[in-house]
């Protein structure tokens, strides 16, 4: 009897990988043909950060409105999204990171834009092969961790442009080092994490406070980026980025419908914008202390030093005052982790939330092309993690209707007004605030296209502080 059962199982595998790699082909199939749309294609916050690079090559202030528009402005003409820059003549895009990311931008704009570009894009692929890698290192398997990020973060960052990948590498690296007890390496990598601060912030307090061995190589690295900051652009344009600049960047996306903040949701509702912003900052340092709360229990729990600055990243895209898309790959780590190493309903319910965070949903909802592709990468982390095959079906068919749904009612942005006219000593944050508050929509879609993304990162959240829960008493958990 033994063997007749083996057979269909093995025969059953056999069914549903050939099911697998079909559905690839036709996912690989569909990408292909989204052609100049293609993400290397896109990289629409590139000029951004090409310009604010080449204005301090210049010696000039970043952060004002001029040279930085005139920049990119003459640099949009190289790029195949430049149609948003001729329709928008007077807008100024903000470079709004601390001056420690610059220099590598600065380099890239002794080179030709288009050259340029194609240096970045290399870049983002290669620090995310790095970061699968990582993962790999740390026990997940391979296959899950490039169907996590292939769409999430690959796709995502290029599209993009953003810097976002070289911060989840450090993470991901951090963790590694940790597990590895490496723990001066990690304590420089932590340091790295802050070319993103919104994860920066936790994953440094988390080394500091959890990992002794690290406290002089994270705060000398610290100190490192600091005057690396001072140097570049000087004590006053310094003073001026944290006092001006990042709270008129903080304020200049209170209604962007691409936003998934607190802060958003908040204004969305019709909340005052001060009660928002705050409601927001007070989450993002509500949910730092829960961060570092459940991390040192969850790590001994799970004997995963890893989930030490994991468990904080994880927090960090959690509500907050100022959350994009490309920032949320920050929790897949952490999701990965407690998803390989829980079991029963608890391994099911991380496998689909980390399906859920595996999909860009804005941006299936305007390309229909990424539709196989999306449940692609969701039929892998549900085979690899060895999900119940009804549990995964029903998933998969879940995804699909919801992301049909939307479809019956496309993703639409009213084009916005003629921007002002902007003095050159202007914060560029003036010029976008404008535009992305002319964006303002009352359609309800907007916050329901967020809803599984919302709901993957409370329910990993949830699934640590189980975790933690099962954590043996203090004196005998001290993770460092």
């Amino acid at each position: 009897m033994a063997q007749p059962l083996f057979c269909d199982m093995k025969a059953s595998r056999g069914v549903l990988l050939v099911a697998l790699a079909l559905l690839g082909i036709a996912a690989v199939r569909d990408v292909a043909r989204l052609g100049g749309s293609l993400p290397w294609h896109q990289m629409f916050d590139f000029p951004d950060f090409y310009c604010a690079g080449a204005v301090l090559d210049y010696g000039a202030d970043p952060y004002r409105y001029e040279p930085l528009h005139r920049c990119e402005h003459a640099v949009s003409g190289d790029a195949l999204a430049s149609g948003f820059f001729w329709s928008n003549p007077n807008i100024a895009i903000p470079a709004p990171q601390p001056p420690y990311d610059f220099p590598p931008f600065m380099a890239l704009a002794r080179l030709s834009f288009v050259d340029a570009r194609a240096v970045d894009a290399v870049a983002i692929a290669v620090s995310v092969a790095l970061c699968v890698a990582a993962l790999a290192a740390l026990g997940v398997p391979l296959e899950v961790a490039l169907a996590a990020l292939a769409l999430s973060t690959v796709y995502v960052e290029l599209s993009a442009g953003q810097i976002v990948p070289f911060a989840l590498l450090a993470l991901a690296l951090c963790g590694l080092a940790l597990a590895r007890r490496q723990d001066a390496l990690a304590g420089v990598l932590a340091a790295l994490t802050a070319i993103e601060p919104i994860v920066g912030v936790p994953v440094i307090a988390a080394t500091l406070l959890f990992v002794p061995r690290a406290r002089a190589t994270v705060l000398a690295s610290a100190f490192v980026l600091a005057v690396l900051s001072a140097v570049i652009v000087g004590p006053r344009v310094l003073f001026e980025y944290f006092t001006a600049v990042l709270p008129a960047h903080a304020n200049s996306e209170l209604y962007f419908p691409f936003q998934y903040s607190l802060t958003y949701v908040l204004g969305f509702l019709g909340l005052a914008p001060s009660v928002a912003r705050l409601a927001g900052a007070i989450s993002y340092l509500v949910l730092l202390v829960v961060g570092l709360r459940l991390a040192p229990a969850a790590s001994t729990a799970l004997r995963r030093r890893e989930l030490l600055v994991f468990l904080p990243a994880l927090c960090a895209v959690i509500g907050g005052p100022f959350l994009h898309q490309e920032e949320l790959c920050f929790a897949i780590p952490a999701l990965a982790i407690l998803a390989i190493d829980t079991q029963g309903k608890t391994r099911a319910v991380a496998a689909v939330a980390l399906c859920a965070l595996s999909i860009p949903w804005i941006l299936i909802w305007g390309a229909k092309q990424l539709f196989l592709a999306s449940l692609f990468v969701c039929a892998v982390i549900l085979l690899r993690l060895r999900v119940d095959l009804r549990i995964g079906f029903a998933t998969l068919v879940v995804i699909a209707a919801i992301i049909y749904a939307f479809w019956l009612a496309p993703l639409r942005i009213s084009p916005a007004p003629p921007l002002r006219t902007y003095a050159a000593n202007e914060l560029a944050q003036n010029s976008w605030r404008d535009y992305t508050e002319s964006l303002k929509t009352p359609d309800v879609l907007w916050l329901a296209i967020k809803f599984p993304t919302w709901g993957a990162l409370l329910a990993a959240l949830a699934i640590a502080a189980g975790c933690a829960r099962r954590s043996p008493s203090p004196s005998e958990s001290s993770p460092g």
